[in-house]
């Protein structure tokens, strides 16, 4: 992941998800989630060594993938 793409979100108060349950819930590859992180489409946080989104954040995502904004 390029450092530039690096955007962290900070946990949140509800359900978050590891990129995996995020792709799952997405119906995307892991792979395509990583590509949504360096593209900047996800923001995230990290614990540890995981990436971890708000699930309002995957939220707002399939939002904006509906919309094509």
């Amino acid at each position: 992941m390029a450092s530039d793409a690096v955007r962290p979100a900070g946990p949140g108060q509800g359900h978050d998800l590891t990129a995996a349950e995020a792709a799952r819930r997405l119906g995307v590859s892991s792979l395509h989630v990583a590509d949504l992180l360096e593209a900047g489409e996800l923001d995230f946080y990290m614990v540890g060594t995981d990436v971890c989104f708000t699930a309002a954040e995957i939220e707002r995502y399939e939002e904006r993938r509906h919309v094509g904004v």
